[in-house]
């Protein structure tokens, strides 16, 4: 059996993760679990690989109202009259 190793770095700020770790490390290897909780991501969310099936997730999340669009807002673009160049030109 071919083993694979991949390194995981923790942040200063990850604290919490450490320590809830360390209880997993306890009942069983920080592997299993993390093997476990990709497989959970793996079945929860699967990739979608054609863009059929995209089409068809997005229509269903749309018509079930799961997907919040924000409203694009539009920039205001302000000009400057050639008025207020002078003036400013004059300023300097």
């Amino acid at each position: 059996m071919n083993r694979e190793r991949i390194t995981i770095s923790f942040l200063a700020e990850d604290a919490d993760i450490i320590e809830h770790l360390q209880q997993i490390k306890t009942e069983r290897t920080i592997s299993s679990y993390i093997r476990h909780l990709i497989r959970q991501d793996m079945l929860a969310n699967p990739p979608i690989n054609n863009l059929e099936k995209l089409a068809e997730v997005i229509a269903s999340k749309l018509s079930n109202g799961n997907l919040n669009i924000s409203p694009i807002q539009e920039t205001s673009t302000q000009t400057v009259s050639l008025e207020d160049k002078l003036i400013i030109d004059n300023l300097f």
